[in-house]
């Protein structure tokens, strides 16, 4: 289905009688504190359920990091979880930082992370911009630029960003390039979001959900399922404004971040990701002045659709029930844009599957069993991934077994039937270049 015919804001779900209105969105935390039964489920015409959940670790949650990495090498997954993350600084200092440029560029994943930061500065409540001041930097471009250029190093610190600020610091020290790197992105951003008429209604937020399976969402073999606990953070929410027939209608929509797509570099090496792979046609067609999204940034975006839905309000349905109801029917098809912004120039690409309810459900069957064939212990390495792993540490494929209904499965064959539902899922996927309406 075209994006420019999603269904109404108001959806009559006729199969059940009931109205699903979706045009109240909730923060996390009015999501967290709106009196609503423990039990009570988000049904999807049956094929699958949603529910909130206060305490996700008793679930052992996965995110969508963990998913794509585990799908690309279960190897490879295996040893990041032993990583810690790097420590911040704990003293700021000024002498220059050569290894966080490479040649005569910064890194590009510290650039991507300190333009979402001072974007998430400009919408946080609890962060080192009062409310006030965020409001005129949102408006005024002159202002917005003299708060990065004097005022956005001290930001930094009182947060206690201080890698961060370290890199600012030093980027800062070259005028062209902290022009080109920092300054015209942000501009480009603050006046888009002008632009678009869009009010940012959540900035880096937390989510936390269960998916729940039915009979109908493994279709030959109704007796598979249980449940997964999903939790992420999302980049953004905004409030898309326009107007349709005389009225200011508001539209939710997911925001993700990203800093240059993947585009391609100087030396290019050879792909072992999945998610790297094209098609032909698109390598004929890529050029390196307009990178294009990934099949990874569908497979974010609509887990983000999945665990969005814990954000709609469903007091109406839970007041006129007196909170005696175990299940809320939901519809497929809604009125929520799923946008990947690009921090290098401002460009916005919509993903419009061109079958929602497909791209769904081939989804919720390779979460499933990655998240099945995660929890089991495999660890085999990818065959076309580029890992260490000494083949004489290999586990048989049939010595591991997961219970996955009424019978059990090799946690190998869990694993190809993520594949196999994955690459269904990649049938789907189809970009649109956003522009507002």
């Amino acid at each position: 289905m075209s994006c420019k015919h999603l269904s109404r804001l108001t959806e009559t779900y006729e199969k059940w009688g009931t109205s699903i209105d979706t045009r109240r969105i909730l923060s996390a935390a009015q999501a967290a504190t709106q009196p609503v039964p423990q039990a009570l489920s988000l049904n999807y015409d049956n094929l699958f359920g949603i529910q909130r959940v206060r305490n996700p670790f008793s679930l052992r949650p996965v995110s969508y990091s963990m998913l794509s990495s585990y799908l690309e090498c279960p190897w490879c997954t295996h040893l990041q979880k032993r990583k810690k993350r790097p420590k911040e600084a704990e003293h700021f200092t000024s002498l220059q930082q050569g290894r966080l440029f490479g040649g005569s560029h910064p890194d590009p994943r510290l650039v991507g992370t300190l333009l979402h930061t001072c974007i998430n500065f400009l919408h946080t409540t609890d962060g080192p911009i009062p409310k006030d001041l965020q409001a005129q930097l949102l408006l005024d471009t002159n202002a917005f630029t003299h708060f990065i250029q004097h005022d956005l190093l001290t930001a930094l610190q009182k947060t206690g960003k201080i890698n961060l600020a370290q890199f600012f610091n030093e980027l800062s020290q070259r005028p062209t390039l902290f022009q080109s790197s920092i300054i015209a992105p942000l501009q480009t951003y603050q006046r888009e979001l002008v632009a678009t008429n869009s009010i940012v209604f959540a900035a880096a937020e937390r989510f936390q959900c269960k998916l729940l399976s039915t009979r109908l969402t493994f279709p030959d073999h109704p007796d598979r399922g249980g449940y997964v606990g999903l939790v992420g953070e999302f980049d953004q929410i905004r409030l898309r404004r326009y107007k349709r027939n005389g009225r200011v209608e508001q539209v939710p929509a997911i925001i993700e971040f990203k800093k240059g797509l993947g585009g391609k570099t100087a030396n290019k090496t050879p792909k072992n990701s999945l998610f790297d792979e094209l098609s032909e046609e698109e390598d004929a067609n890529e050029s390196a002045s307009e990178p294009q999204p990934t099949i990874a940034h569908a497979m974010q975006l609509m887990v983000y659709w999945l665990a969005f839905q814990t954000r709609w309000d469903t007091s109406d349905q839970v007041y006129a029930n007196k909170g005696v109801l175990q299940y809320i029917p939901m519809p497929l098809q809604q009125n929520l844009e799923l946008i990947l912004y690009n921090l290098n120039d401002g460009t916005q690409y919509q993903l419009c599957p061109t079958n929602h309810q497909t791209a769904l459900m081939a989804l919720i069957e390779c979460i499933f069993y990655l998240d099945w064939a995660l929890k089991s212990g495999y660890t085999a390495a990818s065959p076309n991934h580029s890992c260490q792993r000494n083949a004489l540490t290999e586990i048989p494929h049939e010595a591991i077994q997961v219970p996955v209904g009424h019978t059990s499965i090799s946690a190998h064959e869990c694993y190809q039937h993520a594949h196999a539902a994955f690459e269904r899922f990649k049938e789907t996927v189809r970009w649109e270049r956003y522009a507002a309406k």
